[in-house]
């Protein structure tokens, strides 16, 4: 049996993070919020997740610096990024970016479902521990 996979998910749009957590919950994985980046890496600080989604536009410090602090501690480097953002990447500047993120999504064009692919992808196909109904 697999153990549940534990996602930070670093959102500050309130309705976002809430819909997604429920649905994310739902589908098995332990969702830990973060609401800025400052919160983001102090979570971080203390624990290693299985996955970490990540909005780009955050108070006190922003995605892309979120992920700067992942890609550079040994700990967490390893650990799958999603971006998960309204924001469009198109400067030429920010595409070191994605390189270093697992995958990225448009909120608008993404669904539940294209989520929990991204999700599974990323954790290498495995899938969360069922831990109630869907």
């Amino acid at each position: 049996m697999n153990k549940v996979k534990t996602i930070l998910y670093v959102e500050d749009d309130l309705v976002v993070l809430t819909a997604h957590q429920a649905r994310l919950k739902q589908s098995g994985y332990h969702v830990i919020p973060a609401r800025d980046g400052l919160e983001a890496i102090k979570r971080l600080s203390v624990f290693v997740p299985d996955l970490v989604l990540l909005d780009l536009v955050l108070p006190k410090f922003n995605g892309e610096e979120v992920l700067q602090f992942i890609r550079k501690n040994p700990l967490l480097a390893k650990v799958p990024v999603i971006i998960l953002s309204t924001n469009s990447i198109s400067d030429m500047a920010q595409e070191h970016l994605l390189e270093s993120a697992n995958k990225r999504l448009i909120k608008s064009h993404c669904t539940v479902g294209v989520l929990l692919m991204a999700i599974k992808e990323a954790l290498g196909g495995e899938v969360a521990e069922k831990t109630g109904p869907v």
